[in-house]
């Protein structure tokens, strides 16, 4: 196999060890490098040109990409775009070198990067953390509901489960809170935002002639979380508002928000939800006489 191929394979980055169980000859690979086909970003690894530039410098600095930047690189949802790259490093790891040369030592330029040490026994030998250990970092670094957030859209889309991120170390009383029929990440936030006030409610509820909604808060308030991307589409957009006619013309009180107003603005949202709730208008008339 030549050098590119294998490389590809790998994601676009790996060790020489790994090459070479590929069917990579030292020969082969020297030659690859002597003609620009190949970079060496530090001794022993190796990248294609265009190989994604977070990874790479996970591996010049020393480590291997991890939290939000390794989940980012897998669509995984995560809370903000970080411009930091962080990276796993062994606790007993030396020789670290900047982000940005790999002849010029961390300490003289430690910019543009956020390590994340952990116990590891012998070198690092992939570019990548797991999904699951990428988790765990981001509990330890960011935590909070953003944590459960990425959790649930990792398991929806079937890059970890929820046996993998326990034994990967994440704790129990996040794991237990992990539910990926939440189709977002701000719907993810959303359900974790009303458990807390103990409004009970039901996700992704099918209603005749309409199809599925977000939530579902008692009988008749349904609650849209639209993505952050949500606007960029306009026959989305024109295709939502018919559908929230349909459900005020069958009775049901429909509140739309936005990720912004869900990332910025939910205190404003709380309260009217609360409001709602509060008198007895999630339940139809009937109930609540």
């Amino acid at each position: 196999m030549d050098t590119e191929n294998a490389l590809q394979q790998l994601g676009g980055i790996g060790a020489r060890q790994e090459l070479l169980d590929l069917g990579v000859t030292r020969y082969e690979l020297g030659r690859a490098c002597h003609a620009g086909r190949v970079i060496r970003i530090r001794r022993a690894w190796y990248a294609l040109p265009g190989c994604a530039r977070a990874a790479m410098v996970a591996v010049r600095v020393g480590g291997m990409l991890t939290c939000v930047s390794r989940l980012r690189e897998c669509e995984i949802w995560t809370p903000v775009e970080d411009p930091l790259v962080h990276v796993s490093v062994a606790d007993n790891a030396s020789r670290l070198r900047s982000a940005t040369a790999r002849t010029v030592p961390r300490r003289a330029d430690p910019a543009g990067v956020v390590l994340h040490w952990r116990p590891r026994a012998g070198a690092t030998t992939t570019a990548r953390d797991s999904v699951a250990g990428a988790l765990v970092h981001m509990q330890d670094c960011i935590g909070g509901d953003a944590v459960v957030a990425a959790a649930d859209s990792a398991v929806r889309q079937g890059l970890a489960s929820v046996p993998e991120l326990r034994a990967a170390g994440l704790r129990l009383a996040t794991a237990a809170l992990i539910d990926p029929r939440s189709e977002s990440g701000s719907e993810s936030l959303v359900r974790l935002r009303l458990r807390r006030l103990r409004i009970a409610c039901r996700l992704q509820v099918p209603i005749p002639g309409v199809g599925r909604v977000d939530f579902l808060i008692g009988d008749r308030i349904v609650l849209e979380v639209d993505g952050y991307a949500f606007h960029g589409d306009r026959e989305a957009f024109e295709r939502d508002r018919a559908r929230d006619l349909r459900l005020v013309s069958r009775g049901y009180l429909v509140i739309r928000i936005s990720y912004r107003q869900v990332v910025e603005d939910w205190p404003r949202i709380e309260r009217s939800i609360l409001a709602l709730v509060r008198s007895d208008r999630h339940l139809w008339p009937r109930r609540a006489a």
